[in-house]
């Protein structure tokens, strides 16, 4: 077990580093100078050089890579190049809290939705509310966050008047969760909405073929009631893809909350990002993306761990 998990790990560090030295080329490639931006357009030819010692800018491309990665290390992200004496390391602390519970909530939206359905579902296949369910699922699918969340604002808000359009204002959650659960329930229903018909599909095609294998027909036949055949021995074994689905999905939600934190007006991550970039805030980028990626290997750290414990079998296997 300690075996497996070292691997996985190393695994984890190697993605992450590679993520961030090729971002950090791709940024470095920039028409951008950093050091112009950081004393402004306007400045003197010699300010600019003296930036450009500051920053350390002069130095070979590696050497600026694995000083920065340092100092990442030591949460150290370096400066925002448009925001005067704000770092980077704030900048994204002020963020990261709004866009975590963000992706959170969505995915148990997803969860809450998708599961009951899938199961529902699976023990009646063909019926009524399989059919209805599937055509649901997939007519959220069909539509793109950005659309589905202008939907669910017209409704939501302006034509019912229940929850806020815009979550500009969004308190933590530890000082008044039930207004921080208020304005973040639309931005969380749009992304989660569109992952219910994933979910619901893949968990009831999994259901629907444990449930018909020779030892679950055995657990009916000794006499066990639906319910304990269904959650003991046929739930556990079918939800492998599910969790697979939720660790890939991460990703999804992180690349989706660049266009939902806009349209919401949330500040959170990937508004931070956006705004960024259309800055040319590089500093502020390149720490952006290391996060997604930790926030990504992270999750699917978490999905090989969940294997084990549902799955015994992957941890001898892979002994």
């Amino acid at each position: 077990m300690i075996k497996l998990i070292a691997r996985r790990v190393l695994r984890l560090i190697f993605v992450v580093v590679v993520v961030s030295f090729f971002s950090f080329i791709l940024l470095d490639r920039a028409p951008v100078d950093p050091a112009t931006l950081s004393v402004g357009l306007n400045a003197t030819p010699e300010a600019i050089e003296q930036a450009r010692e500051e920053l350390g800018l002069d130095d070979p491309l590696l050497v600026r890579y694995l000083r920065w990665a340092g100092n990442a290390l030591t949460g150290d992200l370096g400066e925002s190049y448009r925001t005067a004496d704000v770092s980077t390391s704030e900048l994204i602390r002020n963020a990261l809290p709004n866009t975590l519970q963000l992706l959170i909530f969505a995915q148990v939206i997803a969860l809450a939705i998708a599961v009951p359905a899938a199961i529902t579902a699976a023990t009646h296949p063909g019926g009524l509310w399989d059919r209805i369910s599937s055509a649901l699922a997939f007519g959220f699918l069909a539509l793109p966050s950005f659309v589905l969340g202008i939907y669910l604002t017209f409704f939501f808000s302006v034509r019912w008047g229940l929850l806020p359009a815009v979550a500009t204002d969004l308190p933590s959650f530890f000082e008044d969760p039930l207004e921080n659960l208020r304005q973040t329930f639309l931005p969380a229903l749009t992304l989660g909405l569109n992952l219910v018909a994933v979910y619901l599909r893949l968990l009831r095609t999994d259901l629907i073929d444990t449930l018909q294998q020779d030892y679950v027909l055995l657990a009916q036949a000794r006499g066990l009631s639906n319910r304990r055949v269904l959650w003991r021995h046929a739930f556990r074994p079918s939800s492998l893809s599910l969790l697979t689905a939720v660790g890939l999905n991460t990703g999804g939600l992180i690349g989706g909350a660049l266009i939902i934190e806009s349209l919401f007006a949330i500040n959170g991550m990937g508004r931070l990002v956006v705004t960024s970039v259309f800055a040319t805030d590089y500093a502020v980028v390149q720490g952006c993306v290391l996060l997604f990626a930790l926030a990504f290997v992270a999750a699917n750290f978490i999905v090989d761990m969940l294997y084990v414990a549902v799955d015994p079998r992957i941890r001898h296997g892979a002994r």
